[in-house]
């Protein structure tokens, strides 16, 4: 769909992941991820969605913040740097804007791009879309390999599945 992601775009497996910016186990996966982006630079994509817990009350306009950065081709630095300092959302949810000048963004463009409908739009169908997959449990972060939800999250059990689809192929 359109979703955001990172890697190659032909990539013959896809690691999905769904996430909340206010979430501990989810910023644990940030470097996890960064590691298996750089073993497997031509055969993964990394899809992001966005699953926003009822109970974080910052974590979809995070998500926003992050899909206005990508509208400047920043969306993975703006989220690294939202999830370097996630508890900081609670204090303020517009913590982001503090990374806009060290990530080299537009202030105003990114501030008409919050407003930008399709981000709801898309966030509510990513959420629905993980409701959707009943009946796993509804916990983030949840990983998918080539829509096979990981039991693991540790660079190795996931390696064995990216390798596990690589053979397939």
């Amino acid at each position: 769909g359109n979703s955001t992601f990172v890697g190659n775009p032909n990539a013959k497996v896809v690691l999905t992941e769904f996430f909340d910016f206010q979430w501990p186990y989810c910023e644990k996966l940030v470097p996890t991820l960064d590691e298996l982006l750089k073993k497997y630079p031509n055969d993964l994509k990394i899809v992001y969605k966005n699953f926003p817990l009822n109970s974080h009350k910052q974590a979809k306009k995070a998500a926003k913040y992050a899909l206005a950065a990508g509208k400047q081709g920043k969306y993975k630095e703006m989220y690294k740097k939202i999830f370097s300092n996630f508890r900081g959302l609670r204090q303020n949810e517009d913590l982001p804007l503090e990374y806009v000048e060290e990530l080299g963004l537009n202030l105003e463009q990114l501030k008409a791009d919050l407003k930008d409908p399709s981000f709801d739009a898309l966030i509510a169908a990513e959420t629905n879309q993980i409701k959707s997959l009943s009946p796993i449990r509804l916990s983030v972060p949840k990983l998918f390999v080539n829509g096979k939800v990981a039991q693991k999250r540790d660079v190795a059990s996931l390696s064995a599945m990216i390798d596990a689809e690589l053979k397939k192929k």
